[in-house]
């Protein structure tokens, strides 16, 4: 999402003082201020929308701002996107996408059982110990991975899932493998930041204009 700017300047400019610069950093200000507040409602949509787990790591990523705009770099816009870390599905939320599996050449996708050790609540994220990556199950001499024990007491079934032993004859589902499911639109990300810069980029340019004619007349205009 990039803020653009489109002002008639010649009225302000024969108002202040060096009127272009103070012009440019009032425009400046104001673009800023309003990606700050669609940086916010962003933020706020995705905690409703959302089941939130790894909430400060998910926020942060829901709204990034870079780069702000600059005077001094020449640069009268500021851009706001979703962030892109590795296994952050979030931007696949705003047009749909299908989900993949995350690790490279698997065919399913691997979901935890709601209620399992991977999994104990919904709204919890997967413990580090038990997330897939880490499992390093064996591999035989063809590559493939071994149905054998790990350190955490997990074992894989191809085309099934990934269980873990409870006693000598007994084992809980961790993971069941899924051929992988469509996320639907609904971050609403372009839609949230245009009813937000409209309602509040006026405003914001209206105040920085303000201060700039103040600050103007107390030098002396």
């Amino acid at each position: 999402m990039r803020i653009d700017l489109q002002i008639d300047s010649a009225p302000l400019v024969l108002r202040l003082r060096n009127g272009q610069r103070r012009l440019a950093y009032a425009a400046v200000n104001a673009i800023n201020n309003t990606a700050k507040r669609i940086q916010a409602a962003e933020r706020r949509r995705v905690e409703e929308e959302f089941t939130v787990r790894k909430k400060q790591f998910i926020l942060r990523q829901a709204a990034v701002i870079k780069p702000f705009a600059n005077v001094k770099q020449g640069r009268p816009y500021a851009e706001i996107g979703v962030g892109q870390k590795p296994r952050l599905l979030l931007s696949a939320f705003e047009r749909g996408a299908e989900r993949k599996p995350s690790t490279q050449g698997a065919r399913r996708v691997a979901e935890p059982v709601v209620g399992g050790p991977a999994r104990p609540r919904f709204s919890q994220p997967v413990p580090p110990e038990l997330r897939v990556k880490r499992l390093r199950f064996d591999r035989t001499k063809t590559g493939k991975r071994r149905v054998g024990v790990t350190r955490t007491k997990t074992y894989l079934v191809p085309s099934v899932g990934i269980f873990q032993r409870t006693g000598p004859e007994s084992s809980r589902l961790v993971y069941f493998f899924s051929r992988g499911k469509r996320l639907k639109p609904r971050l609403r990300f372009v839609a949230t930041a245009k009813k937000e810069s409209d309602r509040w980029f006026r405003e914001e340019m209206e105040k920085e204009v303000l201060n700039a004619i103040s600050r103007s007349k107390g030098q002396g205009l």
